[in-house]
């Protein structure tokens, strides 16, 4: 007998779900779009146990006709196009009418929906892909969908969500860009009732970023170019050198009205911003570009985030001269307010974190205390190598004999912090500094989501005290005495889905970037930098792998010279 079969209807339809529906922000996703697409101006988004019990999406779009709602969870079902040519012309964001039928597939759905010119609403319910006839509901124009027991029906799938902290995240991280982009709707998010975002309507993407990421709307440029053509028109939001960011999580890149991702526009725009702002800084942008449907292919996969451009190369040259062109005209950075603060030098009884040695790795315990297994004649030559100068202000040089040293000094004090921070974790004394003034961090709706899910607690661990000021403002009261920028270390920290970390893992993340960069440094502090990071276990790469030191020989240099 063969062993090759047909598989059952069932099975295809979970598998089929199972390439659109991945997590319960798949759904979101899924449901704002269809919210967009009928027009709503208000989309109201109702998260229960993040996702895993329930989503409920509301809006005032046009509604569905009741003769509609008899085929609406069959697979391959769609108003948005009618043959295959059409794909060639999407303006609607949903089009392969999989949505409904795959969610359907892996959930208890309730759906509720009235059109302008119905007397009541209409209401069906589908489980295990049994559909009831509609039924008649009061109810005002527009749709409502209430999901219930995601993946109910495939415990493997469930079984590997993450926790709801992960989860919810995941949803905002879908919510917002769509919040974005749409400024002139409302939109709306609840998680266990807790009300997240309510956002009215706005003129300009740029306010709307400014309210949901919690930025100054002066620091954010928003302004419009098209082609000589018309074959290309952007719309762009840049913010200026005051925003700087650890991470990318504030870059949002649209396609005709569509969140997707793209990483060469991504890289483009971040290149040309590295000359005017400090190397690991990352800014805050979004850019919607608006281009011939014809010359997009969003057909590429399910989830519809991936998209082929067939003029791509002429879209990136045009990007990166607009970008050039707005950056040029950028105000300088906003003075920072200087802080008072005092530290609590040889006596640190007053606040001690409490550590949980147990999570400090063995291997790293055992690298403070191994000798150094890097080559002796390496250091020795390096330490008595002589210093010569700084170069653009981040790269220390220095001359040997027969060889050149260029040292990342951002690098080489973010490995000698964090070996230093683990060997007093692991000795249980963290030297802590106390704010006499405590400084304010605005934080977005993420990173509070994050602070507030447990995300407070471990930064405790590490020797950082915050309070919650307002409504998204964060105090901190002390931090590390090593760490010199403690809001670069906490948003490092809550950037994180989720923060279950080691006390090693935690202390990393707090080093990266919070250390000392672009400071000038004299002949005597240069060398003193060299002479601690010789000593160091690790003295080659910073704590997330970067190079601190970069060898040039004296024959490489001859040989460029044809000597």
């Amino acid at each position: 007998m063969g062993k090759i079969r047909l598989l059952n209807e069932e099975t295809i339809s979970r598998i089929a779900a199972g390439e659109v529906i991945e997590r319960p922000a798949s759904v979101v996703k899924e449901l704002i779009e269809n919210s967009i697409d009928a027009g709503a101006t208000k989309i109201i988004v109702d998260i229960k146990q993040a996702g895993k019990t329930s989503i409920i999406v509301k809006d005032n779009g046009c509604g569905i006709e009741k003769d509609d709602l008899n085929v609406i969870f069959q697979r391959h079902t769609t108003s948005k196009i009618y043959r295959f040519e059409d794909l060639l012309k999407i303006h609607s964001m949903g089009f392969r009418g999989e949505a409904l039928y795959s969610i359907g597939a892996v959930a208890e759905v309730f759906l509720r929906s009235k059109t302008a010119d119905s007397e009541t609403g209409w209401e069906i319910h589908i489980k295990n892909g049994e559909k009831t006839q509609p039924v008649p509901v009061a109810m005002q124009n527009g749709t409502e969908i209430e999901v219930h027991n995601l993946f109910f029906n495939v415990p493997a799938r469930r079984k590997f969500l993450k926790s709801d902290t992960v989860e919810f995240r995941k949803i905002m991280d879908v919510f917002i860009p769509y919040a974005i982009l749409f400024s002139s709707k409302t939109f709306v998010l609840s998680h266990d009732r807790k009300k997240f975002f309510d956002l009215e309507p706005t003129e300009s993407m740029s306010k709307r970023i400014s309210k949901i990421c919690n930025v100054e709307q002066n620091f954010l440029k928003e302004i419009s170019k098209k082609t000589l053509d018309n074959s290309i028109s952007i719309n762009f939001v840049l913010g200026d050198i005051n925003i700087q960011r650890a991470r990318k999580d504030l870059q949002f890149i649209f396609i005709n009205n569509r969140p997707v991702h793209h990483s060469g526009i991504s890289f483009i725009i971040n290149d040309v911003y590295r000359n005017i702002m400090p190397s690991e800084t990352y800014p805050v942008f979004a850019i919607n570009i608006n281009l011939n449907p014809q010359e997009v292919d969003v057909n590429i996969h399910p989830a519809k985030k991936e998209i082929r451009i067939k003029n791509e190369a002429s879209m990136l040259n045009f990007i990166r001269v607009v970008c050039e062109e707005i950056l040029t005209q950028k105000t300088q950075p906003k003075q920072p307010e200087i802080k008072q603060h005092i530290t609590v030098s040889e006596d640190t009884t007053a606040y001690q974190p409490e550590l949980n040695y147990e999570n400090i790795s063995q291997e790293t315990l055992e690298n403070q205390q191994k000798p150094e297994n890097l080559e002796q004649d390496f250091r020795i030559t390096l330490a008595n190598a002589k210093f010569i100068a700084t170069l653009f202000e981040t790269y220390l040089l220095f001359e040997s004999e027969e060889k050149l040293y260029l040292i990342d000094q951002h690098a080489a004090h973010e490995r000698i912090t964090f070996e230093r921070l683990v060997t007093q974790a692991a000795q249980g004394k963290i030297p802590i500094e106390q704010l006499l003034v405590p400084v304010s961090i605005n934080l977005t709706p993420q990173e509070l989501f994050i602070w507030e899910s447990g995300g407070h607690i471990k930064l405790e661990e590490i020797g950082f005290q915050t309070t919650k000021w307002g409504k998204n403002t964060v105090a901190i009261h002390s931090k590390p005495v090593d760490i010199k920028n403690p809001e670069v270390a906490i948003r490092n920290i809550l950037s994180e889905n989720s923060v279950n970390f080691d006390i090693e893992t935690l202390l990393k993340k707090a080093c990266r970037r919070s250390t000392m960069a672009g400071e000038k440094l004299s002949e005597t502090e240069a060398a003193g930098l060299r002479d601690q990071l010789i000593k160091c276990k690790n003295p080659l790469t910073c704590p997330h792998g970067r190079p601190t030191i970069v060898e040039i020989e004296k024959k490489f240099i001859e040989k460029q010279f044809i000597r």
